[in-house]
């Protein structure tokens, strides 16, 4: 496993999230259409009628659409992070598996990962860690 697809993670959850707001400002469209009808009382006069209405056709499929495409990209999430979490248990060394794991499963920034780590680590010491074990593997 790479820092390419180690970063993937990542990617995937941002595009979750920008997929589930699509799905919440899904907007309704108003159908307007006009019609003949008469009056229900004699003497039945012809007129025209206009119906406004929202288009639940429209929305329930563009809703559809959207969750086929977030279920999609959330199962790859599963499948990566399944897949990213079999390779960080299989690392020897605890800082090293530490430093992957906040980094690429939980997001952290590399101060953030330093911070957490403790120890005196910077940011740039553990990145430069990552990479190293990255690059060798």
């Amino acid at each position: 496993m790479d820092k390419e697809q180690l970063s993937q993670i990542r990617y995937l959850k941002s595009e979750i999230e920008i997929l589930k707001k699509q799905i919440a400002d899904v907007d309704y469209k108003i159908a307007t259409d006009s019609v003949k009808g008469s009056d229900p009382y004699f003497p039945y006069n012809e007129r025209s009628f206009t119906i406004t209405g929202i288009n639940f056709k429209d929305y329930n499929r563009r809703v559809r659409r959207l969750q086929r495409k977030l279920n999609r990209r959330i199962e790859e999430l599963m499948d990566l992070v399944e897949e990213t979490n079999e390779f960080i248990e299989s690392i020897d060394d605890s800082l090293i598996r530490q430093i992957i794991a906040l980094r690429y499963i939980n997001g952290l920034s590399w101060g953030q990962v330093a911070a957490s780590i403790g120890g005196g680590n910077t940011a740039d010491s553990v990145r430069k860690v990552a990479e190293r074990f990255l690059m060798k593997n």
